[in-house]
């Protein structure tokens, strides 16, 4: 099987054992996009602000639930007994590293989306690891998460546009979620929480499926 087709199957089947704890590591995510829907109105008539504050914000909360998520899924797979406390206070200790590594992340997104977008998904995907690396690595300087990262990501051709065409695809899932969760809302109402909720989902699985990506890319010896 391929490495899309393993990452995607072990995603399934820790989803399917851990729903709740991937759901609630999004909790961050989840707050963000209630902020944004909120603030929307604002933020159409100042765009600036929201890619200045807004950015780096969703950058900082992906990070941790994709850095909290890879912790999850390696204590559950080895033969430690550790609890979630153990795994936040592992993300806690990091937390310079994944703050500092986000923005700069962050930074390269926001620079290539005001380019031609195109650039912004490269950077991304080349960059997808480091929340990963930021709490498996021993204590480095930031730059060498980044290059790591990239060093994982573009080492073929393959790998890359295959992590581009994956990181587009995810941002593209989002409209259809939206449109999806103002349906619903005007029969049940609470848009922002389904909204929120369907997100939650999304990158709960995102996350996961980001991790044993990772993994696989690993144990190839890359």
């Amino acid at each position: 099987m391929n490495l899309i087709g393993t990452s995607a199957k072990k995603t399934l089947s820790f989803a399917k054992q851990n729903p709740l704890l991937l759901f609630l590591i999004q909790i961050p995510v989840g707050l963000l996009g209630v902020l944004q829907s909120l603030l929307e109105p604002y933020l159409e008539w100042h765009p600036v602000v929201a890619l200045i504050i807004l950015l780096p914000l969703f950058s900082m909360g992906s990070s941790l639930s994709t850095a909290l998520t890879f912790l999850v899924v390696q204590t559950r797979n080895s033969d430690t007994h550790s609890n979630f406390s153990h795994d936040w206070k592992r993300l806690t200790d990091r937390f310079t590293s994944l703050a500092g590594s986000s923005f700069i992340v962050a930074l390269f997104f926001g620079l290539g989306l005001a380019a031609l977008i195109l650039p912004g998904f490269y950077f991304l995907a080349i960059y997808i690891f480091v929340p990963i690396l930021a709490v498996s690595a021993p204590p480095q300087p930031i730059s060498q998460y980044l290059y790591k990262s990239k060093k994982m990501i573009t080492q073929s051709r393959k790998i890359l546009f295959t992590t581009i065409g994956l990181v587009t695809l995810s941002f593209l899932a989002e409209l259809p979620l939206s449109l999806i969760a103002n349906f619903l809302s005007s029969f049940f109402g609470g848009a922002l929480i389904i909204d929120a909720a369907a997100t939650m989902m999304l990158g709960a699985l995102l996350d996961c499926f980001i991790v044993f990506y990772f993994l696989n890319l690993q144990s190839k010896g890359t």
